[in-house]
């Protein structure tokens, strides 16, 4: 595809004549690398706002998921109270009921 530019400053297009001959290369193909280049970093730029977005989501489930556990933690504490409690044993000895009703190693899943 072809690109034209009109009206570019006369110290643009020295700079532009000078980095070219450095580079070894023709104006044409400077300018078409710095394009290609720019359009490039666009992209990349755009991806990594994206991507900025998504972990921002995530961040934010995790929390949700966070919370949720805790709350689950809590409402477990209670119940083992409870437990004890209707049973009237000592709190402690739950896990060793618990272990035994349902064949769980309640001390290796905590």
């Amino acid at each position: 595809m072809d690109l034209k530019i009109r009206d570019l400053d006369a110290g643009a297009m020295q700079v532009l004549k000078e980095v070219a001959r450095e580079q070894n290369v023709s104006r044409n193909e400077l300018l078409k690398r710095h394009i290609e280049d720019l359009a490039q970093f666009n992209g990349i730029k755009r991806a990594e706002k994206e991507l900025d977005s998504t972990l921002s989501r995530v961040g934010d489930a995790l929390e949700v998921t966070y919370n949720r556990l805790d709350q689950l933690e809590k409402q477990s504490m209670k119940m083992h109270l409870l437990l004890a409690t209707v049973l009237d044993i000592d709190p402690a000895e739950t896990d060793d009921y618990l272990e035994n009703m349902f064949n769980l190693n309640v001390k290796e899943v905590n």
